[in-house]
């Protein structure tokens, strides 16, 4: 029983780590975009990265 909670704790471990790669993988190609917005008056999202600008609160 326990090696099989450690085994899920190591998966969950890994699946963080992919997860962490992932998000910054994710805002390093957002910040490179040359966006082209659509949207509304409260949020614009971009065609090509799907960045959202949020311009009204």
């Amino acid at each position: 029983m326990l090696s099989k909670v450690q085994e899920i704790e190591e998966e969950m471990k890994q699946s963080k780590a992919y997860l962490a790669f992932l998000e910054n993988r994710l805002k390093e190609i957002q910040q490179n975009c040359h966006h082209h917005f659509e949207g509304n008056s409260y949020y614009e999202k971009c065609i090509k990265c799907h960045k959202i600008e949020v311009l009204y609160y």
